[in-house]
This record gives structure tokens, C-alpha cells and sequence, in this order.
């Protein structure tokens, strides 16, 4: 047991000598590598969104004016909110005046008929006077030369002809006049009986109405504002005002999110119209948003959008890696076991990522904290975490998207 214990006690000497050499050979390789998170650069999509704010808004508002003036408004068929056909009866004026004088009309009528009667028998009767003297003075010129007509009675019969030539003339005349009354009087009665149809105030287009801005009693006015307000087929978009910054990024087509209040489900978009001019004294421009749906929606509710303005990829690092002083930004990268500083050029920033655009390459082994107490030419020990990686697809922000809205 003596020599088994010395055996041990030798082995055990032998082996701390080893460990102390040991030890005293890495302990200045730690000190040398010291131990620096890193994350590894990779490629991610980058979606540039520009958000503004604005409001629902009928995509065509439609005003309704009464088309006869000066009438009373006797009833009210429809209120805000109610969804109407075209042609729909919306309101009704007062006919009272307008009956009246289509009653008087419906007497002249009957006198202007009765008048063309009597011209038209004038007529018939000039023209048969007419005939007979013309017969009468044929037979006489057919007789003057053999003298059984006398220059005397041949010139009375002439001169009678004459006179029953100008009757006919004038009894046509007379009839061409009755029946030109006879259709001014049809005319007017036609005028009356369209005043009294337009005294019903109609929906020009299907939709939903907006506003209502009359009530009973209420005198009509070329002046007046609209009796009624309609959104032509009930279609509302998202309206909003961009500044020029985000006006230049924009076009037809793009998709967007639209946020309602009320923390309900953001509603899909695309850009429909885009202003062809800004506006010079506030340099913005309007932008409409059609939506995917409209269900539950109101005109002149708060709501905010995102648009998609373009879709590309790019290194994305943490935020925490990039550096930014005086202007420009640089990040550290570890090059084997060596520290190197790069100088990048940034994109968007968003939701702690920050878009690389040139600077540092797809694979490269970044530090996770940029500007501690690493030198360049420092060796470390690179430990790379994977829980820092940019999402698959990351919505990134104009970087003067702060100033993008203006609620219309």
C-alpha cells in the first residue's frame, strides 16, 4: 500500500507540473483572443415603405340639386346612410303651381285644335272658289275669240279669280299660323308636364347617401348647397396628402396596408391615383388607395397606410453594429481572429436592423457591438450568435417619413 501510495504521489506531481506548464502556455494566448460576439452578415429583403395618414373618402361624391327652382320642398324619402338605385326617388317639391297651369294649358290646347279646324275649312272653301273661278275664266277665254264673250266680262272674271287665288293664299296662310300656336301651346304644356317630373328629385347614380342638407319647407336655390350627397356605388378608398419627399417615391400600382382605429385588422390597398402636380404652396401632393375591401367602412375615418414603394435585398445588420460619427458609419468585422474596421454606406433603418448597402459582404463575421473597447488588430475569439438574424423580410422606413403626412 506504501509503494502504491508514492507511485500515485509521483504520477500526481507529474501530472500538475504538466497542467501548470500547460496553463502557463494558453494563459497568455486568452489574454491575446479575447472572447467578442459577433453575428454573421447575411442578405435579407427589404421591403422601403412610406408611411402617411389620412382618411376614408368617397372614391366619387355625387351632388344632388334640385332642377327646378324656386319650389318648395313638400317631402323627404330618404335619409343619410341609406343605399339608393338610380332613378330612386329622393325628394319631392311642391306641383301645386305647375298643376294649374297645365290645366290652363289643357284649354289652350283645346282652342288651338278647334282654331286649326276652322283655318283648315277656310282652306277647303278658298280652294273650291278658287277652282270654280278658274273655270269660269278658262270658258271665258275660250269664248273671246269667237265674240261670244264680251273684254268686260272676260276682265270680271279674271279679276274674280284673282280675288279667290288670294283668299286661298291667305286662308293657308292663317292655317299655317293656327297650327304654329297649336305647337307652342303643345310645347308649353310639354315644359309644364317636365317640371312637374322633375319636381321629383332623383338619384342620378346607385350608391350611399352621405349627406342630407335639406328638409321640408326649404325653398330650392341655385345657390344652395346640395340636397343630397351621394358616394356613386358606394366605393370609398383611403385619400391622403404626401410631401414631395414621398410624392417622388410614389406611383400607380403599389400596394399598401391601411390601418383602421379601433386596433381592427389592417386593410389591403393598392395606389389608384396619384396627383399629377404637387401643390406649389404647401408642396404636397394627394394620393388615393383603393381598397381591397370596404366592408364596415365609413367616409371620414382616421386611418393610417404604408406603402410599399420598392422591394429589394440587402446585407442587414443590428442596429448595435453599426457605428455613425460625423456623417458616416463604419462597422468591425472580425477577419480570421483579427478585428478590421469597414466604412458602410447605410439604407433604411427599421425595428433594430439597418440596411447595408456596400461594405460588407454576404457571409462576414460582424461584432454585435460596434465602438467598445476593440482595437483594430485586436485578435478574439469570434462567438457568433444566431438569435440576431434579420426576420425574412423586413418593412424598412424612408428616413424622412416623419414628415410623410398630413391627415386631408
Amino acid at each position: 500500500m506504501v509503494r502504491v501510495s508514492k507511485s500515485l504521489a509521483v504520477h500526481s506531481r507529474h501530472v500538475g507540473l504538466i497542467l501548470f506548464s500547460l496553463a502557463a502556455v494558453s494563459a497568455p494566448q486568452a489574454r491575446e483572443q479575447t472572447p467578442v460576439t459577433v453575428v454573421v452578415a447575411r442578405q435579407g429583403e427589404v421591403t422601403e415603405r412610406i408611411p402617411i395618414v389620412g382618411s376614408l373618402a368617397a372614391r366619387e361624391e355625387i351632388q344632388v340639386h334640385a332642377l327646378v327652382q324656386g319650389s318648395v320642398i313638400e317631402k323627404i324619402l330618404i335619409e343619410s346612410g341609406a343605399r339608393v338605385e338610380r332613378g330612386q326617388a329622393l325628394a319631392v317639391l311642391d306641383t301645386t303651381d305647375a298643376r294649374m297651369l297645365l290645366q290652363k294649358i289643357s284649354v289652350r290646347i283645346r282652342r288651338a285644335k278647334a282654331a286649326v279646324s276652322v283655318e283648315a275649312s277656310r282652306v277647303d272653301v278658298a280652294r273650291v272658289t278658287e277652282l270654280e273661278t278658274r273655270k269660269t275664266l278658262e270658258r271665258s277665254r275660250a269664248l273671246h275669240p269667237k265674240g261670244a264673250v264680251s273684254q268686260q266680262l272676260l276682265d270680271e272674271h279674271q279679276n274674280a279669280h284673282a280675288r279667290a287665288l288670294a283668299e286661298l293664299n291667305l286662308a293657308r296662310q292663317s292655317l299655317v299660323l293656327a297650327e304654329a300656336d297649336a305647337e307652342i301651346t303643345a310645347r308649353e304644356r310639354e315644359e309644364i308636364e317636365l317640371t312637374i317630373e322633375r319636381s321629383t328629385v332623383r338619384a342620378p347614380e346607385a350608391g350611399l347617401v352621405l349627406r342630407r342638407s335639406t328638409r321640408v319647407g326649404a325653398m330650392t336655390s341655385v345657390a344652395d348647397t346640395p340636397l343630397f350627397v351621394i358616394a356613386k356605388d358606394a366605393a370609398i378608398e383611403f385619400v391622403a396628402k404626401v410631401t414631395e419627399t414621398a410624392f417622388l417615391h410614389l406611383s400607380e400600382g403599389m400596394r399598401a396596408d391601411i390601418a383602421l382605429p379601433g386596433g381592427a385588422r389592417p386593410v389591403g390597398g393598392t395606389v389608384r391615383l396619384n396627383a399629377a402636380e404637387l401643390d406649389p404652396t404647401t408642396r404636397s401632393g394627394e394620393v388615393r388607395i383603393e381598397l381591397d375591401a370596404t366592408q364596415g367602412l365609413k367616409p371620414g375615418m382616421f386611418a393610417r397606410a404604408s406603402i410599399n414603394a420598392s422591394v429589394r435585398r440587402n446585407i442587414l445588420l443590428p442596429g448595435s453594429a453599426v457605428k455613425t460619427a460625423g456623417g458616416s458609419s463604419s462597422v468591425m468585422v472580425v477577419e480570421g481572429d483579427v478585428v478590421a474596421t469597414r466604412k458602410v454606406a447605410v439604407g433604411t433603418r427599421q425595428d433594430g436592423f439597418v440596411e447595408i448597402v456596400e461594405g460588407v459582404n454576404d457571409g462576414d463575421m460582424v461584432v454585435l457591438k460596434s465602438g467598445g473597447f476593440l482595437k483594430v488588430a485586436d485578435r478574439v475569439l469570434p462567438v457568433i450568435i444566431a438569435d440576431r438574424s434579420p426576420p425574412h423580410d423586413l418593412a424598412a422606413s424612408l428616413a424622412a417619413t416623419a414628415e410623410t403626412g398630413a391627415v386631408r
